[in-house]
């Protein structure tokens, strides 16, 4: 049966399960961050940029994480992480652009995913229900109900913090019985909620590296522990100047690039506490490498890559599955697709359908993706 809703937003609530979507923008070179270090095919294609078996850590005796990925073995080894090789899209178009926007649209037309999803579910998200992490709203909440953007949280304020004004509000939207009145009141609590959050300096005593994702990460963090009603949000790891584009000279960069994915992620979990049991973490890039590396070092666009779902049980198990999917058994030229590419044989959709049905059980998700 469907639900109708009449409001765009809704009040907060406490203990909301959060979805955290880090995009990996560039173009991520799976190969590098789980190598298939047992494939005789991988060392070939790559003469100077394979991962050396002595900076794996062996997953299942073919694949591995790369050495620098060490922060996330704890979670691993607990069973809070799905893996998924030869993760990625139905793009072929190798283009950052055309492949970050047929991502975040979900491969739709219109609004971008994560707002589809927002709109689906039964219970509208709050005020501060959509964060996105950044200085622009990106594609996938494009349509959003709702909706912030900011760098850190205290960014955020209302009415420069006038309390006479504030007051002035609140009196107001008590009166109001209307879903608009239930919708001015939820944006004063979240407000609230944040001055006091601004006010106590809270930083979670955890230490971040000082990077766009580990900030991000790090804010995200504290607008789940003033629970806020923080339903989803999302943060780009993007590293230098070039990011996860590596074209040139690769070995300079993937491995300061990982370091920061992996460490970031880590330090936000052990943030989190006992919150972290409602968060999951997605962890995904638009396309991969090409596996051979090019004649300037690096490696080309691709097709295949990596994916991660990380974070505790929700009804009893990590949506999707705990451990290693191999994507693939070769890397020999014949088992390869288009120019040389990793083949793409689990579809992203496919990693992030069952976390919005765990997240949010009850409601019709079936145009989320179409």
């Amino acid at each position: 049966m469907r639900v109708t809703r009449t409001d765009a937003i809704d009040g907060n609530r406490a203990g909301e399960n959060t979805l955290v979507v880090v995009f990996l923008r560039g173009g991520a070179d799976g190969l590098s961050i789980v190598p298939p270090h047992a494939m005789d095919g991988y060392h070939r294609a790559r003469p100077t940029l394979a991962v050396a078996k002595s900076d794996v850590i062996d997953l299942d005796g073919v694949f591995g994480l790369h050495a620098r990925m060490r922060s996330l073995m704890p979670h691993w080894e607990r069973g809070a992480m799905r893996v998924v090789t030869g993760a990625g899209t139905t793009d072929t178009s190798h283009s950052h652009f055309e492949a970050q926007d047929f991502l975040e649209h979900g491969g739709q037309p219109g609004a971008g995913w994560l707002a589809r999803y927002l709109r689906a579910r039964t219970q509208a998200p709050g005020p501060l229900g959509t964060v996105a992490i950044g200085t622009t709203l990106p594609e996938s909440l494009r349509g959003a109900p709702g909706g912030v953007v900011l760098q850190q949280v205290s960014d955020f304020d209302l009415a420069g913090d006038d309390q006479r004004v504030l007051d002035s509000l609140r009196g107001l939207y008590e009166l109001d019985a209307s879903a608009l009145g239930a919708a001015g009141r939820a944006t004063l609590e979240a407000e609230r909620r944040l001055r006091v959050l601004r006010a106590t300096g809270d930083e979670g005593g955890k230490v971040y590296p000082d990077t766009v994702l580990g900030r991000g990460l790090r804010e995200v963090a504290k607008l789940i522990r003033a629970d806020v009603g923080l339903v989803a949000t999302t943060v780009d790891a993007v590293g230098g100047a070039l990011g996860w584009d590596t074209h040139f000279v690769q070995s300079a960069a993937i491995g300061s690039l990982i370091e920061d994915l992996a460490d970031s992620i880590a330090a936000f979990l052990n943030d989190l506490g006992e919150a972290r049991a409602r968060v999951t973490i997605i962890a995904m890039t638009e396309f991969g490498r090409r596996v051979a590396e090019n004649t300037s070092f690096g490696t080309d666009h691709g097709a295949g890559s990596v994916a991660f779902v990380i974070g505790d049980p929700i009804n009893g198990e990590l949506p999707g599955g705990v451990g290693l999917h191999r994507g693939f058994t070769s890397l020999d030229a014949d088992a390869l697709t288009g120019p040389g590419d990793v083949p793409v044989t689990t579809d992203l959709r496919d990693v992030i359908l069952p976390v919005l049905r765990a997240h949010a059980p009850g409601s019709d998700l079936s145009r989320v993706f179409g």
